[in-house]
């Protein structure tokens, strides 16, 4: 089933303390593209992934974190505003914060069919929504690499505060902007570090393409032929990969001798692995409206302006031995993030097969507490 609706005006089940929304309502099986396309036909702005992950159906919204809206509107679990759930005995259940508040809690973030399973979803529509966009490609290299964290590390906090979400990787930048609209005079004040750096002697030659868009609704973008562009460059969120993942808490920018220690973990061990990538796209800062109740992932994903990702590419004829050397090298470049995060969380489903001290680790998000060094 792949049904996709648009309700005008939803409101959660029994549950008045959720005001009245436009909505979007599908099973876990739908298309993201479909999902995507009727909410720009409707004229709405829905947060789901926005970013190739291991699969294109919609069960991502209770457990993806690729949204570049996500800094400004929240993670696609934020938006959920009720589950229809079947029970092993059968029982339908239908699930939000005032019924099966138990329920609505461990679904958002938990997984999709940990619990039940899951038949219908039903997430919150908000208006159409423009969004500029800032792109680069980059000549790969360590010392690039270095520079480029700097100047972002630097500021990271405002950014994420700004409304930037996106990536950063070996080979380019892709940031997205819906809280300055299409506002590019002010967008482009706010990323004046990051695009001095790119203009500098320092970077010479290594920049190959620099580039300013905005688009009237976020919907647009993402059908338009410059997304398919950029997203060339990202590395795929997906089964192929051996990944470690790591949240990267916002105390860590704090002090300056924080943000060049992880500059350091980042860059150093790039050469060690096939690919990395920061996102941009966590919900940091964040205020969860009325009724929400949280959510079942750590803590950490709402104090982490940045998530980093170390892969190892999966090749088909590989030996067991040949898996097993890039799920240790992707583990071995994680360790020292592991070390200045020791109170941050891991991503299960992008994470190395031996994540230290994970016990308690639910499905999806935990806050691990190790020190990496012990």
């Amino acid at each position: 089933m792949d049904n996709v609706d648009y309700i005008r005006s939803f409101q959660p089940r029994q549950c008045s303390i959720i005001p009245s929304t436009p909505a979007m309502s599908f099973s876990p099986g739908a298309s993201i593209a479909k999902i995507f396309s009727l909410a720009e036909q409707k004229g709405v702005t829905v947060v789901g992934p926005s970013i190739r992950t291991a699969t294109d159906s919609a069960a991502s919204f209770l457990k993806d974190t690729t949204s570049v809206l996500a800094p400004t509107l929240g993670s696609a679990i934020d938006n959920v505003l009720e589950i229809e759930l079947v029970t092993l005995n059968g029982e339908i259940r239908i699930v939000n914060p005032c019924l099966e508040p138990d329920l609505w809690f461990a679904l958002r973030g938990g997984g999709v069919n940990n619990f039940g399973l899951v038949t219908r979803i039903t997430v919150k529509a908000h208006p159409r929504t423009p969004v500029t966009i800032f792109s680069a490609l980059i000549t790969p290299s360590q010392s690039n690499t270095r520079r480029i964290l700097s100047v972002l590390s630097q500021s990271a906090i405002d950014l994420a505060k700004v409304g930037w979400g996106g990536y950063v990787s070996a080979d380019g930048i892709l940031l997205v902007n819906p809280k300055l609209g299409k506002n590019v005079e002010k967008a482009m004040d706010s990323l004046s570090s990051l695009t001095s750096l790119l203009q500098s002697a320092d970077l010479k030659g290594q920049v190959m393409e620099e580039k300013w868009s905005s688009f009237e609704s976020f919907g647009s973008w993402l059908q338009s032929d410059e997304y398919k562009d950029v997203e060339a460059f990202i590395p795929p969120l997906q089964t192929d990969h051996a990944i470690s993942s790591r949240l990267i808490t916002d105390t860590l920018f704090d002090y300056t001798y924080g943000k060049e220690d992880l500059v350091k973990a980042v860059a150093t061990p790039i050469q060690e692995v096939d690919s990395w990538l920061i996102s941009l796209n966590l919900p940091y800062g964040y205020q969860q409206q009325e009724g929400e109740l949280g959510t079942s992932f750590t803590p950490a994903f709402y104090q982490s302006p940045w998530m980093v990702y170390f892969f190892g590419a999966l090749k088909p004829g590989m030996t067991k031995e040949e898996r097993l050397i890039k799920y240790s090298a992707v583990a071995k470049a994680n360790n020292f993030l592991r070390y200045l995060t020791p109170g941050s969380g891991v991503y299960s489903e992008q994470a190395d097969l031996s994540e230290p001290n994970n016990e308690g680790m639910s499905s999806h998000f935990a806050a691990t507490g190790t020190d990496a060094h012990e």
